[in-house]
């Protein structure tokens, strides 16, 4: 019997790597917090294995960590041209020995989608990145959507090793608005004298609109979501 699409989304769970950096959003009675942490593995229909995130990232959002928590998880595939794979699901149990590990009941359904599924508006918004090991790099904003941007840098170095790393954009103080955002590096594509980081980013839609208002940039263009 032929699987069904949802089976077959289910499959690539599978292509999650190991030690990837995941999203993590806990939701909450009054508002969702976001956290990003490392993918560990699953037992296929049994649950899915979290590394607890270190205190850095955890934040404040600890307190709202614990058993029975419903929790959106969305992580980027190797494979598949850049989907991105997310789920729904309640927190099972987090344990502390031998190490401190969230386990997730296994998923029911999940969801897949390209990062690549809004529409791009080209920009040349400079700015800079920055990383979390405080090393910045001077670029351009080449293009804009309401999930990420393409960010341009002048290098020949290979910068692949900087795929799945946290980052921040920041922009003059001068512009209107806000002026820094918040990341992560999903692709990184290398050329003679530049690379291109693919960010997608932590902001909302609506935050991401707001800011290309104030830039004007024409929303018209943007296609309804998928």
């Amino acid at each position: 019997m032929a699987k069904t699409r949802q089976q077959l989304n289910l499959e690539n769970l599978a292509y999650i790597s190991a030690g990837s950096i995941v999203d993590v959003e806990i939701l909450t009675p009054t508002a969702s917090k976001r956290i990003k942490t490392e993918f560990v593995g699953l037992l296929h229909e049994r649950f899915v294995i979290l590394n607890y995130p270190s205190a850095k990232r955890l934040s404040n959002a600890g307190e709202y960590l614990k058993d029975g928590v419903v929790v959106i998880v969305r992580a980027v595939l190797e494979t598949g041209g850049g989907q991105v794979i997310a789920f729904r699901q309640q927190v099972m149990s987090v344990s502390s020995h031998p190490a401190r590990l969230i386990y997730l009941n296994f998923p029911t359904e999940v969801q897949l989608f390209s990062l690549r599924s809004q529409t791009r508006i080209p920009t040349l918004l400079a700015a800079k990145i920055k990383f979390n090991d405080e090393r910045e790099m001077q670029g351009v904003i080449k293009d804009i959507s309401v999930t990420g941007v393409m960010f341009d840098v002048k290098s020949k170095a290979d910068l692949s090793e900087l795929k799945n790393t946290q980052c921040h954009i920041m922009l003059d103080k001068n512009n209107k608005g806000v002026t820094e955002f918040s990341g992560q590096i999903c692709s990184v594509k290398s050329h003679a004298t530049s690379a291109q980081f693919g960010i997608q980013l932590t902001a909302s839609e609506d935050e991401m609109k707001t800011f290309m208002k104030d830039h004007f940039i024409d929303l018209s263009v943007l296609e309804p979501l998928v």
